[in-house]
C-alpha cells in the first residue's frame, strides 16, 4: 500500500461505514487517480472528503433526530426567556414607584418579549422556512442595535467575549435552521411534549427571576414552584385525555415539571448558590435535551410494546 493510499483510507474513514462499504473501493480509486505520484492527499480533495463526511453524517436518522432535538430545546430555552422576563417585569422585578414607567410603554415591552417565540412557534408548527426566516430578523436586529449602541458610544465597560457568549446561541439556533430547512428535519415526537414546555419555559424563567427580588430573599418564589407543578398537572391530564395510550407523554410532562420546579431555588438557600440558569438559555436547552431524550427512549419502548399504539403516528389523537 503506497502512502498516499494509506493516507487517503484514513481520510475515508470520516464517512459513515454504509457509504464506505458501498462506494469506498470506487471512491478510494478515483481519489488515486486524481493524485497520481503525490504523496499526500491534495488539499482540495481532502476538504472535499471532509464536507462530504459532514453532509452524510448529517443526514442519518439518528444524526437528525439528534439535531432536530438540540435545536428544539434551543429554541424552547431561548425563545421562553423574553417571555418570561416580561412576566416577571410586571409581576415583581421593578419597585411600585419605577412601575407607572413600565406600564406607559407596557405595548413595546410586550411585543419585544413575545416576538422570539414567533420562531419557536412555526418551529413547533413544521414551518422550518418561516421560523429561519423570523429567527434571522431577529438575530440581525439584535446584533445590529448592539452594533448601533456601540458606535454610539454606549459600549464603555461591555465585556465582548461576554457579550459575543450571548450572541453564540441564536446564531448556533439559525445554523441549525439552515441545516434543517435543507435537510427537512421534523419536530421530534411527541409534539405535545415540546408544545408543553412553552408556557413551562416562561413560568420557569419567570421563577428565576423571582428570586433575589432587589437583593433580598422573596418567599414569593414557593407560589411559583407551585405554579409551575400545577401546569405540569394539568399538562399531563390533557395528556391523558387526549392519548390515552402515551404514558411517555405523560411521564415526560411530568418529569419536565419537576425538573422546572427544582431549577426554582428554595427561599431558605442563598442567592449565589442556585443561579442554575445564570441568566443564559444553554444550561436550559441542555437540560430539556436530557429529557426529551429520556422521553423518546420511553415513547419508542411503548410503541414496540403495544401494537395499538404503533399502527398510530405519535401526533394523532387515539379516539374510542
Amino acid at each position: 500500500m503506497s502512502p498516499l493510499e494509506r493516507r487517503y483510507r484514513r481520510l475515508l474513514r470520516l464517512l459513515p461505514a454504509s457509504h464506505r462499504a458501498a462506494r469506498g473501493e470506487e471512491l478510494l480509486g478515483l481519489l488515486l487517480d486524481l493524485d497520481h505520484g503525490r504523496q499526500h492527499p491534495s488539499r482540495h480533495e481532502t476538504l472535499n472528503i471532509i464536507a462530504l463526511a459532514i453532509r452524510l453524517r448529517l443526514t442519518t436518522p439518528v444524526t437528525a433526530a439528534a439535531l432536530g432535538t438540540g435545536l428544539s430545546a434551543l429554541l424552547v430555552a431561548a425563545g421562553t426567556q423574553p417571555a418570561g422576563d416580561t412576566l416577571d417585569l410586571f409581576t415583581g422585578a421593578v419597585l411600585a414607584t419605577d412601575m407607572p414607567a413600565v406600564i406607559s410603554s407596557w405595548p413595546e415591552i410586550v411585543a419585544i418579549g413575545l416576538l422570539p417565540l414567533a420562531p419557536l412557534i412555526a418551529w413547533l408548527c413544521g414551518a422550518t422556512r418561516t421560523a429561519l426566516t423570523l429567527q434571522a430578523i431577529i438575530l440581525t436586529a439584535t446584533v445590529g442595535w448592539f452594533v448601533i449602541g456601540l458606535l454610539g458610544g454606549a459600549g464603555m465597560g461591555i465585556n465582548p467575549g461576554q457579550q459575543l457568549f450571548g450572541h453564540a446561541v441564536p446564531v448556533l439556533i439559525l445554523v441549525l435552521l439552515v441545516i434543517a430547512d435543507r435537510e427537512r428535519w421534523r419536530v421530534p415526537r411527541p409534539r405535545l411534549f415540546w408544545w408543553a414546555l412553552v408556557p413551562l419555559g416562561i413560568l420557569a424563567w419567570k421563577g428565576t427571576g423571582e428570586w433575589g427580588r432587589h437583593g433580598v430573599y422573596v418567599p414569593e418564589a414557593v407560589p411559583t414552584i407551585l405554579g409551575i407543578l400545577a401546569a405540569a398537572a394539568i399538562a399531563a391530564a390533557a395528556a391523558v385525555a387526549v392519548r390515552r395510550h402515551r404514558p411517555a407523554v405523560i411521564i415526560g410532562v411530568g418529569l419536565t415539571g419537576f425538573v422546572a420546579g427544582w431549577l426554582i431555588p428554595d427561599p431558605l438557600l442563598s442567592n449565589t448558590a442556585m443561579q442554575h440558569f445564570n441568566r443564559q438559555p444553554l444550561p436550559l436547552a441542555i437540560l430539556i435535551t436530557a429529557i426529551a431524550a429520556t422521553v423518546a427512549g420511553l415513547s419508542h419502548l411503548d410503541r414496540r410494546h403495544n401494537p395499538e399504539a404503533r399502527s398510530l403516528s405519535p401526533d394523532d389523537p387515539v379516539t374510542g
